[in-house]
């Protein structure tokens, strides 16, 4: 019997078990949006995130455009994106996805500080950190997600590798 996790005590709390449909819809949103913003990297020939980071404003400007230009960061930004939406889609990996996304977004949202913060703090980047950290501690990947499956099938010797799953 898996551990109860705090999107089971939510679900249980809310009406009429309607949480896990919301949570499911939820992780599937925001992994079709990771994946369509990879895939449309991927597939842009040439794509570079060189133009964006020459541009970057804030705190930590000075670092994002010296990041300009650079292949690895090109790649991990598509491939990133991409992967973090797959996992997410399918119920894999989701913490571990979780994790990167909010790296990723708290990346998006300091390259362009000033005009994410145009109209106050918060921003588009800040809410899907937000829902990721939701996925990250709740349980969101045993929802009708494929990490279960794998959970169940992990050998007792193996429960360090449950930290990835969720």
């Amino acid at each position: 019997m898996r551990k109860s996790t705090a999107f089971d005590a939510f679900a249980q709390g809310s009406y009429q078990g309607f949480a896990p449909v919301g949570a499911v819809l939820l992780r599937l949103l925001l992994g079709f949006l990771f994946f369509f913003s990879g895939l449309s990297k991927l597939t842009t020939d040439a794509w570079s995130a060189a133009g964006f980071l020459q541009n970057a404003t804030g705190p930590f400007a000075s670092w994002f455009q010296s990041l300009a230009g650079s292949s690895v960061v090109d790649f991990l930004n598509m491939w990133g994106l991409t992967l973090i939406g797959v996992a997410l889609i399918l119920g894999l990996l989701v913490r571990t996805a979780s994790f990167f996304g909010i790296i990723l977004m708290g990346l998006y949202y300091f390259a362009d500080f000033v005009g994410n913060t145009a109209y106050g703090l918060i921003d588009e980047h800040l809410m899907y950190a937000s829902v990721l950290l939701f996925f990250l501690f709740g349980g969101f990947g045993h929802v009708w997600g494929l990490d279960a499956l794998v959970e169940r099938r992990l050998d007792h010797r193996t429960t360090w590798v449950k930290i990835f799953f969720g």
